[in-house]
């Protein structure tokens, strides 16, 4: 027969100055067993240490289940950081990799909405960068206002976590968080080397959300790492900037030579890239197009002088010099290896939509669709300018003269795009005054207004102004 044993005793005393069940038993474990024993009034002794072995068990599973889910979570932190590096050193554009990263933290932190923000240099205005699952309507209220949770952010460069908005929160910012259904908000600091603000990294979720110390951690490795390519961004805007200043002043000093179309290409440029916006090229493809319109025209450099500032006629000899000059444009940017992609373009930019115009006789959607641009952007600036032999043509009259050579010099689905956009702008003062008048022969059997701008022997001189 078992031995039963009667008893009610402090068992978290007595387990506690027992060397021998110490070393076995963590405080956590004893006060478990203690709770267990005091329910159990009459126990066979025999059954003490099984009971004694069975909560050290369970509270062994216990322990390594909170220790295999602290190391997954950090593993999971630490996965979501690599993830996001090799976003980084992909190929991907400011905006692709900052998307990236938008939705791999709301994936892993389970949020509902995330957005980062820049801040202009006086801290008072917010510019959405990329955005997850946010409206266009609250985008617009955050960048528009200004609240005292972004400052203090920006200003304590330290997190801000409201757990859960009150059901009778008055504060406007938090009461529009509430309309679009959120119910916590964070925003964390975005700062180079963790002085300078730039930005804000803000989630929303639609519950009540706290965040963990480590958690924040992840947010602020991940908030450097934003940093990171923000900053790198604006590096690159700089110097595309930059590039873009000397490509300009060296077109104008080239087009000095040139008294009659000084300013010309820039305003190439202009209209190329107000025409292509409005077709719906992305900003990469629009910054090449600038560039393409300001270069067009860069192999004149090559032209005689003599042939540039001919007062009279070209002869045909003449003329075909002239024609070289797209080429001469080629060869010039060709090892420029970040200008590649506007080579052609430039090639082609006096190529006709009936394959009559030059150097290749490419017609229809053989010319790049970039080419046809330019060459709309071209001919219009051309006859919107003054010239030494005449004045600016009339809005009114261009806009005529291109759609009545629309499908057969220019694409006509372009002219229709192009007569639509608002070019008042372009009907303004030249660029510069013509210092003398110039003389063109006039019995051609081709004459209209836009004779007027171009001497071209064998071609619709509308197109092929040199």
């Amino acid at each position: 027969m078992p031995k039963w044993h009667t008893f009610r005793v402090d068992f978290k005393r007595n387990f506690i100055k027992s060397p021998e069940i110490s070393r076995q038993l963590h405080l956590a474990q004893i006060l478990l067993l203690n709770e267990v024993m005091n329910e159990m009034n009459i126990i066979p002794l025999s059954l003490v240490p099984w009971i004694i072995g069975s909560i050290v068990l369970v509270s062994g599973i216990f322990f390594v289940y909170k220790i295999y889910m602290h190391y997954s979570q950090h593993i999971t932190y630490l996965k979501s950081l690599r993830d996001i590096d090799r976003v980084m050193l992909s190929s991907l554009s400011h905006k692709g990799v900052l998307n990236a990263i938008i939705d791999k933290l709301s994936t892993t932190l389970n949020t509902d909405a995330a957005a980062v923000f820049t801040v202009t240099k006086d801290k008072n205005k917010l510019n959405a960068i990329v955005s997850y699952n946010i409206s266009k309507k609250l985008q617009k209220y955050i960048q528009s206002s200004s609240n005292g949770f972004i400052t203090s952010v920006i200003d304590n460069r330290k997190p801000l976590i409201i757990s859960k908005i009150a059901a009778d929160e008055d504060e406007d910012f938090l009461m529009t968080l509430k309309k679009e259904g959120f119910i916590s908000y964070m925003a964390s600091p975005i700062t180079i080397n963790g002085n300078t603000p730039i930005g804000v990294l803000t989630f929303y979720s639609k519950k009540p959300r706290r965040f963990t110390n480590r958690e924040i951690e992840f947010i602020n490795a991940v908030s450097d790492q934003i940093a990171i390519t923000l900053d790198r961004t604006q590096l690159l805007s700089r110097i595309q900037e930059s590039n873009f200043e000397s490509v300009r002043a060296l077109v104008e000093a080239i087009e000095i030579r040139d008294l009659y179309t000084r300013g010309h290409s820039v305003q190439v440029a202009e209209l190329s890239v107000k025409l292509a916006r409005a077709m719906g090229f992305t900003e990469k493809e629009l910054t090449l197009i600038e560039f393409a319109g300001l270069l067009h025209d860069i192999g004149k450099i090559a032209i005689p002088e003599m042939i540039l500032q001919k007062k009279g006629y070209l002869t045909t000899e003449e003329w075909s010099v002239i024609k070289k000059h797209p080429g001469h444009s080629v060869k010039i940017i060709e090892p420029v290896f970040n200008l590649k992609p506007i080579q052609d373009w430039i090639l082609y930019h006096h190529e006709r939509w009936d394959g009559e115009g030059y150097p290749f006789g490419k017609e229809g959607k053989e010319i790049p669709i970039q080419s046809r641009i330019l060459s709309v952007c071209d001919t219009y600036s051309a006859m919107i300018e003054d010239r030494p032999y005449r004045k600016g043509l009339a809005q009114e009259q261009v806009k005529k003269e291109l759609k009545r050579v629309a499908g057969t010099q220019f694409d006509p689905g372009i002219v229709d795009i192009f007569l639509n956009l608002d070019l008042g702008k372009y009907n303004t003062e030249p660029f510069y005054k013509p210092r003398h008048q110039l003389r063109l022969p006039l019995n051609r059997k081709k004459f209209s207004a836009v004779s007027l701008f171009c001497s071209n022997f064998n071609y619709d001189p509308l197109y092929n102004c040199s």
